[in-house]
């Protein structure tokens, strides 16, 4: 198994997207349910959700090498 169909099953596994969910619902209502004065608080998850959104896409970037290959052949 090569790293694109590697980073895909991971992309297509229900306990890992379940686990990058449930992280992001966390992020998500901690930034909700913050006080008002804690702007340091929102800002440090709201980070935390960015970072997991480009952990996701590298996976994804990973994923579509495979498909980056193919049309490449195709055009030389």
């Amino acid at each position: 198994m090569n790293n694109a169909e590697r980073a895909q099953a991971y992309l297509n596994d229900e306990f890992f997207q379940g686990v990058v969910e449930k992280q992001r619902l966390l992020y998500i209502s901690n930034i909700v349910n913050s006080n008002a004065e804690d702007v340091e608080g929102r800002e440090m998850n709201y980070l935390k959700l960015r970072v997991l959104d480009e952990f996701i896409a590298s996976f994804q970037t990973i994923a579509d090498d495979k498909l980056v290959e193919k049309r490449r052949f195709k055009i030389f």
